[in-house]
């Protein structure tokens, strides 16, 4: 009666912060109540209530955050129940439109995947609720043809609409690291289509603008160096290299995104390679120019003076110009990558968590820009420090800043080796323990400082010439020594209280060297279990370098420019929905994979951070020879052959190749020439070739 009477009470909604925007139709499908939901859409259509009215309600109180009502649309929240019946009630009497929104913009598939995101355990319902909106299931099988296509677009929009984020669903999916829903997404229409090559074989046709770090050329906006997507754009790349372990594992081994990796990585190599040299060569040069400036000699007035200073040697000057050069270029390449500001993804909201989690993460290189900067900045200062102090004799400069670009320098060698195979685990794990080490350290710090004091106080006064205890610094450095082993003890019994410091020394030993170290130990095992752990037989080891190679491409993409960058894939124009319209002519990234064309199971192309420093150095300086011998074959038909082919793949290896053969050849009719024929039948054959240890092979051919 009373809906009968008021029918707009069912859209009224509250207008309080906490629950702002629910209204009774809310709570009838949080109910879940089917017969009060037909009973609502039968009064308001009796009523004549407006279809657009539906489209104005909207949820969003801060008490539904992570809830089902963080869809806020009543469309949204009957598809977070993941009730079928409720959700084809409200899109078929409610009349609500598949593609409503929410407050910030997200329609029911970015709910859906934030939904999945904080309640992992409704995962398979998402997926099922994904298929049942993403197959068109909701619509009746007798619509007609015309209606039928209508539904599809409007799934279709779906997965093009971006939010207030500026991000669609595939990219929400990469960033809320939901690999399934990805897959799910990428393998859509929308995404992926299937296109005849040949009339026989498909091709699979990926859209890979998401993924594709580089804009399209005339699709970039602002001015003319600008060469990558600046205005809310976030690759799919960028995410990878912030997740965990596990999920860049997955997305990195799915195939677009693999490939793309490696295609990039093919054009980059060679001069990532070249840099690495120039590096080693710049090191080494000043390495031995420091070696030479540490050299002291004394003068006939019994001063000491450096022999070689910058200034008045003609190759220590050189090595201290170039390494000015050197840091000048780097800290111009940062001003470069600060300017353009090409990859924005924020981890965080606030600067200071997004900070932490880039050196949280083993695959950022974060890490390394700062080690750049910092060793350029050394090299330029101690060259006009060098410079003033060779000059100035009053002025006592010991080197430092060389001493300190020195030890950065050659620490940058782990960002070059961490694109060879054999190397890039090391690295990884190099990095990962050195987060650790902070922790560790920083408690350390405190029974340092708290037992230092104490041993400072109980061995006042004592009975010995030692000065170790004499100060406060030189009383840490011993107790640090005595924590590593390898201090001397005896000391302690010359106190004034020799049991008050045997018994602080003893506690010290116990709370540092066995409980703390042991605790450092155990977390280092823990993080290279962690590192080295196989993920849905995916090797980790392998795993981890193409990650490394994919920071490495977000490093030089940074800053280099376009004519030196690589772009996957070609650019073809479709139809799409974009800036709240349907654009026919936008132009997109596309990636083709052909079902039966390079398709051998055979090993990957050569690449030359496969192998190890040397054997990569040698390959470059020597190309490699193909072999030349020739493997003898025999062609069998299957009946003849009692083996079966699963019985052939696991005694030896095995490659599958397909061929287009002619089997049957006829004279030309026109001219009656033996030697001009024409193609009259062709067979398709697939061989199985088999290698047996004397390296002949052996091909089962079937025919189709």
């Amino acid at each position: 009666m009373l809906i009968e009477s008021c029918p707009e009470m069912i859209f009224f909604s509250k207008k309080n912060d906490k629950c702002k925007g629910i209204t009774p139709l809310h709570v009838a499908i949080l109910k879940e109540d089917t017969n009060l939901l037909e009973y609502m859409a039968t009064v308001a259509s009796d009523k004549k209530i407006k279809p657009e009215t539906i489209k104005n309600i909207c949820a969003g109180g801060f008490e539904f955050q992570n809830t089902v009502m963080m869809a806020g649309t009543p469309l949204g929240v009957a598809a977070l129940k993941f009730n079928r019946k409720l959700f084809d009630i409200i899109l078929e009497q409610f009349k609500s439109e598949l593609d409503v929104i929410n407050h910030k913009g997200d329609n029911i598939v970015h709910s859906l995947i934030k939904y999945a995101h904080v309640q992992p355990g409704k995962m398979d319902d998402v997926l099922k609720m994904l298929h049942y909106v993403l197959d068109c299931e909701f619509y009746s099988p007798d619509l007609p043809y015309s209606e039928k296509k209508k539904w599809k677009r409007k799934v279709r929009k779906l997965l093009m609409m971006k939010n207030k984020e500026k991000i669609n669903p595939l990219q929400l999916a990469a960033k809320r690291q939901q690999y399934a829903i990805f897959e799910l997404i990428m393998h859509h229409e929308v995404h992926c289509t299937r296109e005849s090559s040949d009339g026989i074989f498909n091709e699979e046709v990926f859209d890979i603008t998401e993924i594709e770090t580089l804009a399209i050329q005339n699709e970039v906006k602002g001015d003319e160096y600008e060469i990558i997507k600046k205005e809310y754009h976030e690759s799919i790349l960028e995410y990878l290299i912030h997740q965990q372990t596990t999920n860049a594992f997955l997305f990195a081994d799915f195939m677009p995104v693999r490939e793309v990796v490696k295609e990039k990585w093919k054009y980059y190599s060679s001069k990532f390679l070249f840099w690495f040299l120039f590096h080693i060569f710049s090191m080494i040069f000043l390495s031995v120019a420091a070696l030479y400036r540490s050299k002291l000699v004394q003068s006939e007035n019994g001063d000491i003076t450096y022999k070689y200073p910058v200034t008045r040697n003609a190759f220590v000057t050189s090595a201290s110009v170039f390494g000015c050069i050197v840091g000048l270029v780097y800290i111009i390449l940062e001003i470069i990558r600060l300017k353009l500001r090409r990859f924005q993804y924020k981890t965080a909201s606030s600067r200071f968590k997004s900070v932490r989690r880039h050196f949280s993460t083993p695959y950022s290189n974060l890490i390394f820009r700062v080690y750049f900067v910092l060793f350029s900045l050394l090299l330029m200062a101690d060259f006009i420090v060098a410079s003033v102090a060779g000059q100035h004799s009053s002025l006592d400069y010991q080197n430092y800043c060389l001493l300190f670009a020195v030890i950065l320098g050659w620490y940058l060698f782990m960002f070059f080796l961490q694109t060879f195979k054999t190397l890039s685990f090391f690295t990884v794990l190099i990095q990962r323990v050195i987060l650790d080490m902070f922790k560790f350290a920083f408690v350390m710090g405190i029974f340092l400082v708290a037992f230092s004091i104490a041993m400072y106080m109980a061995m006042q006064g004592a009975n010995t010439d030692n000065d170790e205890f004499e100060h406060f610094g030189k009383t840490m450095v011993k107790m640090l020594t005595i924590m590593l082993g390898i201090g001397e003890i005896e000391i302690l019994f010359q106190a004034r209280q020799p049991i008050l410091a045997v018994m602080i020394f003893v506690i010290f030993v116990l709370l540092t060297t066995i409980l703390l170290l042991n605790a450092l130990i155990a977390m280092m095992s823990n993080s290279c279990t962690d590192l080295l752990s196989h993920h849905r037989g995916m090797t980790a080891t392998k795993m981890h370098y193409r990650l490394q190679k994919l920071s490495v491409i977000l490093f030089l993409e940074s800053f280099l420019l376009r004519c030196a960058c690589k772009e996957v894939g070609f650019v073809k124009r479709k139809n799409r929905y974009e800036n709240n319209e349907w654009v026919s002519n936008t132009q997109r990234r596309l990636w083709t994979l052909s079902s039966v064309h390079d398709h051998t199971e055979e090993a990957e192309s050569y690449d030359p951070s496969d192998q190890g420093i040397i054997s990569t150095l040698m390959s470059h300086l020597q190309p490699r020879k193909k072999s030349k011998k020739k493997s003898k074959t025999i062609k069998v038909r299957p009946t003849v052959s009692s083996t079966t082919t699963s019985e052939m793949q696991n005694q030896k290896p095995v490659r599958r190749l397909l061929h287009i053969r002619d089997i049957g050849h006829k004279p030309c009719d026109t001219c009656k020439n033996d030697s001009l024929v024409y193609t009259e039948t062709q067979e398709i054959a697939e061989v199985i070739e088999v290698t047996n240890v004397e390296k002949d092979s052996t091909q089962f051919v079937t025919t189709y």
